[in-house]
């Protein structure tokens, strides 16, 4: 690891507003990041932009939290803290669809939950957990970060994203979630880089559910985070300086004429910018029914999240990549420092086998939509699906 590796660990919590971080310190408001939009101004389609110039940011909408109906799961147990990052699969006119939270009954001790809605997504019912804490000790070179080499707590797996692959010759493995699974000490100590995305697949969101299996890792002091993947993001050559990844948002998108299917991958890159560490969002793409990935594009520099964000070291992530009307389009969620989700931008994405967002002549993004809480609170990582009407953004 580079000599800013202290920094870099340092900085991961603030950058990665989680569940894990309990909502960018302020636990007092865990749960409420899954449903900070269901008002009715965010029930339909993305919206055009207010003034119709190509390089202006769209007219902020501020949701009132105080009258949103919050999301909440029928039958879930025991997270004490909230419910964070869902995940929507509920196809346009569809009689069912399937939701992937996390549950955090406290920091160190996060699981993936599935949740299924009938009605549109204005009510869910807790119906498996996916995954639980799995305890561990990992060796490493950072006797920094590790005293004498080692850390001690459990892998926890969140920030998962939820999709169905129905053309998997395998339909055991047409359900997949990917999530970022990592380690943490019993006293909340967060080790990001010390683990991976990882993929869980099963024949109906029901389950069974397989194990969490590493899928795409990246070099760091501790072998943990490369060992048995499927792809290492730091032989790839988009990806080489990512020090870590999070917040997958996976897309499968249909085959075209003559072609094959494939699964679109949003991650976070966190990176260094100088010493400054920030994070980007990457494409990845699996033309295999993700047996192997490829780079394809950086869909968001940290500096596109200008029109909700003008700190100078804002940065992006949270992505979510989702259909509405035909057309393909990106949300994100904007930070910086210690100052948690700042709300959601809603991008198209006009070139989606290239992987490119909507930019006017200058390179600058186009955002169709910027959602924010009001009054000014930790909110972000939005989730949308075209069948889950009763719901909007959440």
């Amino acid at each position: 690891m580079k000599p800013t590796s202290l920094a870099v660990v340092a900085a991961l919590c603030a950058l990665v507003a989680c569940g894990a971080c309990g909502g960018g310190g302020d636990t007092a408001d865990a749960g409420d990041d899954a449903a900070p939009d269901a008002a009715p101004d965010g029930s339909g389609a993305p919206d055009a932009a207010v003034d119709g110039a190509p390089s202006a940011c769209p007219e902020v909408t501020a949701l009132a939290t105080g009258t949103a109906t919050e999301v909440t799961v029928i039958g879930d147990p025991g997270s004490t803290m909230g419910i964070f990052d869902p995940s929507l699969v509920y196809p346009d006119g569809a009689p069912g669809g399937a939701m992937s939270y996390s549950s955090v009954p406290d920091q160190h001790s996060i699981r993936t939950r599935i949740a299924l809605s009938g009605d549109a997504g204005a009510s869910w019912t807790f119906v498996v957990e996916v995954n639980a804490p799995q305890a561990a000790t990992i060796t490493t070179a950072d006797t920094v970060e590790c005293p004498g080499g080692t850390c001690t707590g459990a892998f926890i797996s969140e920030v998962s994203s939820l999709i169905i692959d129905p053309d998997d010759p395998d339909p055991t493995r047409r359900w997949k979630l990917l999530a970022h699974r990592y380690l943490v000490e019993s006293d909340d100590t967060l080790h990001y880089r010390y683990g991976t995305i990882t993929l869980q697949t099963a024949a109906a969101p029901e389950g069974p559910w397989t194990a969490p299996a590493p899928l795409i890792g990246w070099d760091s002091p501790a072998a943990v985070s490369s060992a048995g993947v499927v792809t290492n993001a730091s032989a790839l050559a988009g990806t080489a300086d990512c020090v870590a990844l999070t917040e997958p948002g996976a897309l499968w998108r249909p085959a075209p004429a003559g072609g094959t299917s494939s699964i679109d991958l949003a991650l976070g890159c966190v990176y260094l910018d100088g010493a400054t560490p920030r994070i980007r969002i990457v494409l990845l793409r699996s033309d295999d029914h993700a047996a192997s990935w490829r780079f394809v594009s950086d869909l968001l520099d940290a500096d596109d999240a200008a029109c909700l964000d003008a700190d100078a070291t804002r940065t992006v992530n949270a992505a979510d990549l989702f259909y509405a009307g035909g057309v393909e389009y990106l949300a994100a969620t904007p930070s910086h420092g210690g100052a948690g989700y700042e709300g959601c931008l809603v991008i198209p994405v006009d070139d989606p086998d290239a992987g490119a967002v909507r930019r006017d002549a200058l390179g600058r993004v186009v955002p169709v939509r910027a959602l924010v809480a009001s009054p000014t609170r930790f909110a972000g990582a939005c989730a949308y699906a075209e069948g889950a009407t009763a719901l909007g953004y959440v």
